[in-house]
């Protein structure tokens, strides 16, 4: 019985990197070969052996094997179905990306906006201070201060 690949190549006469075209051709040649009516023998092992593997390889045609850490990964050939598929997921995940960072510019426009209102109502505020400041102290300076709190009492 036929468990591997490797095994079923072998038994076609193939290497490990044998594509299907060469596997097909192998197998057609051989059944031709050995088949138990041109052999003219009762022993039909060979040729069972060469069906089995042929089997084994057109069921297991679509999957690759490769051990990667001790662990065997199974992989399948992808469809245009599949990769049209994936194309369309791509691009609603680009799409996506795309509004998100639309939607964060807005935000930091508008944070950076109110940022400079607040900076420009703060200077505001810091200039009307120093205007008041500079007013009392000329009231000071002149002494109106003293007349005005005489009227006042």
């Amino acid at each position: 019985m036929i468990r591997t690949r490797q095994e079923a190549l072998n038994a076609l006469g193939l290497g490990i990197g044998a594509s299907e075209a060469q596997i097909k051709m192998a197998y057609k040649d051989l059944v031709k070969k050995c088949h138990p009516d041109v052999t003219k023998s009762n022993d039909a092992s060979a040729y069972n052996r060469i069906v089995e593997a042929y089997e084994f390889l057109c069921k297991n045609k679509v999957m690759t094997h490769s051990k990667v850490m001790g662990k065997t990964t199974k992989r399948t050939t992808a469809s245009n179905a599949d990769y049209a598929a994936f194309q369309k997921k791509a691009q609603k995940i680009k799409q996506r990306r795309k509004e998100e960072f639309e939607q964060k510019q807005k935000d930091f426009s508008a944070m950076y906006e109110k940022q400079e209102a607040d900076y420009k109502r703060a200077m505001e505020a810091i200039e009307n201070i120093r205007v008041a400041r500079a007013i009392q102290s000329m009231v000071w300076a002149n002494g109106l201060e003293k007349d005005w709190d005489d009227k006042n009492e």
